[in-house]
């Protein structure tokens, strides 16, 4: 039981996720979400846990062909990471390593420094997730979250 602690941690924060995720992928739309995201902004800059990628992804731009990858993998998080939470140990330790492999090839696909660093930080935290408590992932997830769904916002 124990086990599907972090496994439980990717639902919630999924939940929480889709908030910030969704937010990021109508960003075009209007500047109501930056309020949504602010509170993640705060949890992001408070936490240490990737400051190089943070610096990273500050101080190169993202491509526009890179936002059309990671947009998607962003507005997603819920509906790929909910159905987690209702499944076995075992199943969902095997949904979220194909999810990483996933991404990890979408992450192969990306041609900018800036989104290679939002979507590596993204999966870095989910493998950290998988051995951490409950509390530690929440904290870990919650800031790659965040981070990945603001690197296209602009």
């Amino acid at each position: 039981m124990f086990q599907r602690s972090p496994l439980a941690a990717l639902a919630m924060l999924a939940v929480g996720g889709a908030l910030i995720a969704g937010c990021s992928s109508s960003s075009s739309s209007t500047t109501p979400p930056a309020a949504t995201s602010s509170a993640p902004a705060a949890t992001t800059s408070a936490a240490a846990s990737s400051p190089a990628t943070s610096a990273s992804a500050s101080s190169t731009a993202i491509s526009a062909a890179d936002c059309k990858i990671i947009s998607p993998i962003s507005a997603n998080v819920t509906s790929t990471l909910t159905p987690l939470q209702t499944e076995s140990t075992s199943k969902a330790t095997a949904g979220l390593k194909a999810y990483i492999a996933q991404l990890t090839a979408d992450e192969a696909k990306l041609t900018s420094a800036g989104g290679k660093a939002a979507l590596g930080s993204f999966v870095a935290a989910l493998e950290k997730s998988m051995t951490e408590s409950e509390s530690a992932a929440v904290g870990t997830l919650t800031t790659a979250i965040g981070d990945l769904s603001s690197a296209c916002a602009s």
